[in-house]
Parts: structure tokens; C-alpha cells; sequence
């Protein structure tokens, strides 16, 4: 049975890099998420920031509020919810001009600021890289999230919350994040959906 779900419609390269990183993972739809035959997990990533229009299935398949309802509570009983670059609805190639993104109709108090953000130091989020790509940033946050990771300008790029008994976390990184902190995220019992 897998560790993590990533929530997507096909295959990806998140697969490969779980297998590199010796974590079990399995892609699911968003409607499986209701299927009484979806093995529980420790962690649901949902990479829903990278980054074309036709990724918006996913984004539309989330902000049902029945898909949802099934997530966070997902998170209450223990599970972990990783989003990076929450939920764009406008696939922008113009680097110069900024999209913000409301997260309310996702279930989240706060607003992504869809631009590009380069970090000139090393994080353990990205192995301890020297320069980390962000595809934008976070405002007008909810106080319950705190804050991971900024740019040298203090915008935040990485947040997380705690939810019920597990956490929601908000990641506008654009890189692979270290095996360290995936299995960080990996810690205590699987999950049923």
C-alpha cells in the first residue's frame, strides 16, 4: 500500500521521484477520493502548479466542495495535504505581470500571487540547493499558517497549518523537494480516506 496519493488524471514524474526516494505512491483522480476502495496514506500531494491550462481538471475537481469536504478530513484524522502553487487558474508565461489567485473557493483563507520568485540561498526543502524557483507567492494569509520558507524580500513561499490531527501546506516552490522533508511528512499512521 502507498505512503503518499498524488492527486492527479495520469501518469507523472512525481512517481518517479517517490520511487527514487524509496516512497510508495500511487496517482488517483479526484473522485476516487470517494471510493471506499482507495488505500489509506500518509500523505496526499496534489502538484497542481505545474502549470498548463489543461491542468485546470484538477483545479475545478477541487474546488467541489464534496472533494473538499473528503480532503480535509483527510487531514483531520491525520493526514497531510501538500498543494504546490495552489490551484492557478491562469496559465501566465508573462513574467512581468503578476495573477493573484483568491484560495476561497479551495477551503483556504489566503491569496497566491502567481509571478516568478528566484531564492538565492539554500533551503532543506530543496536539499540545500543555493537558488530555489518559486512560481509566485503567498498574502493575505490566514494567521493559523505558518510560515516555512520566504524570499529575501519576506514573501512567503512555503506555508503549512495545522489542521484536526495533520496538516494543510501551501508550496509555490517550483523544484523537487529534498527526500528529507517528504519523509518528514511521512511520519505517523496511514489514513483512510
Amino acid at each position: 500500500m502507498s505512503d503518499v496519493v498524488i492527486l492527479w488524471n495520469q501518469p507523472l514524474f512525481f512517481e518517479t521521484m517517490f520511487r527514487e526516494y524509496g516512497i510508495s505512491s500511487t496517482v488517483a483522480a479526484p473522485a476516487s477520493l470517494h471510493s471506499p476502495h482507495l488505500p489509506p496514506a500518509k500523505l496526499i500531494v496534489v502538484p497542481a502548479g505545474f502549470t498548463f491550462p489543461e491542468n485546470s481538471v484538477i483545479g475545478n475537481a477541487l474546488s467541489e466542495s464534496k472533494t473538499q469536504r473528503k480532503i480535509f478530513e483527510f487531514a483531520e484524522k491525520g493526514g497531510k495535504v501538500l498543494i504546490f502553487s495552489p490551484l492557478k487558474e491562469v496559465c501566465s508565461c508573462d513574467s512581468q505581470k503578476s495573477v493573484v489567485s483568491s484560495l476561497e473557493k479551495f477551503g483556504l483563507n489566503a491569496e497566491f500571487v502567481q509571478t516568478d520568485v528566484m531564492i538565492f540561498k539554500e533551503s532543506p526543502l530543496t536539499n540545500h540547493q543555493d537558488s530555489i524557483y518559486c512560481d509566485g507567492y503567498f498574502q493575505n494569509i490566514d494567521e493559523k499558517f505558518e510560515v516555512i520558507e520566504s524570499d529575501e524580500n519576506g514573501r512567503p513561499v512555503h506555508i503549512s497549518m495545522n489542521y484536526g490531527a495533520g496538516k494543510i501546506i501551501l508550496s509555490s516552490v517550483h523544484e523537487f523537494l529534498s527526500k528529507t522533508y517528504f519523509c518528514s511528512l511521512l511520519e505517523g499512521p496511514k489514513v483512510k480516506f
